[in-house]
């Protein structure tokens, strides 16, 4: 299990480049998935979360159109990753169009995965939330185990 919490400030740079934070590094590992996230968001996951993902696919038939389209969909919105020799990663324009960066970004850690946005719309996201109500959404998610 992971253990992605915290947020980070950054700025793409002229070759809309990033870099992860080093304290997401070590869990993140060098094999890593870029994928369209929700609200405008990139999702940043490790090779063993996005091998989760395929896994729950499950044994779907290869006759069964409607679930085969659904899955090349979801596949087509995940990218690899190349690290250069700096450590940095290119943010795909496909991406980086869809989650609205222009150059202030912010990631944060979502447990099991990163998230990528614009500072913009993390800012318009958050604006309104408080901890209480944030505290209470996860309460719903406790189970009698």
């Amino acid at each position: 299990m992971y253990s992605f919490n915290g947020r980070f400030n950054h700025q793409l740079d002229a070759k809309n480049r990033i870099r992860i934070p080093a304290k997401f590094k070590a869990d993140l590992g060098t094999d890593y998935k870029f994928a369209f996230g929700p609200n405008k968001s990139i999702y940043v996951m490790p090779f063993s979360e996005y091998r989760k993902i395929l896994d729950s696919f499950g044994d779907v038939s290869y006759f069964d159109d409607e679930m085969q389209e659904a899955i090349s969909d979801f596949t087509a919105m995940v990218y690899d990753v190349t690290e250069d020799n700096q450590g940095r990663v290119v943010i795909p324009g496909e991406l980086k169009d869809f989650a609205e960066i222009d150059k202030d970004i912010v990631i944060t850690g979502a447990a099991s995965f990163l998230r990528i946005e614009s500072l913009k719309n993390f800012e318009e996201r958050n604006k309104h939330k408080d901890v209480k109500s944030v505290f209470a959404k996860l309460k719903a998610l406790k189970t009698d185990n």
